[in-house]
């Protein structure tokens, strides 16, 4: 398991950490592993777990998704 941090996600999925925030908001993300106070950590494989599920599925309405699927596939 590789966690990595917020800012470390957001330039993983080359967005800004506004965007992040957003998107766990919605529950676009899986739920971070929480390690402390203030440490916050998400787990890389289920964020390449979500990703390559996205890009299975149709309906990219969403702007953050459809930005996902065009940096994660090209």
């Amino acid at each position: 398991m590789r966690l990595i941090n917020k800012r470390q996600l957001a330039d993983y999925l080359s967005v800004s950490l506004t965007t992040i925030g957003r998107m766990a908001k919605r529950g676009e993300l899986p739920d971070p592993i929480r390690l402390g106070p203030g440490i916050v950590r998400w787990d890389l494989q289920k964020i390449d777990l979500l990703i390559d599920s996205k890009s299975t599925t149709s309906g990219y309405d969403d702007p953050d998704m459809q930005l996902l699927k065009e940096v994660n596939h090209g």
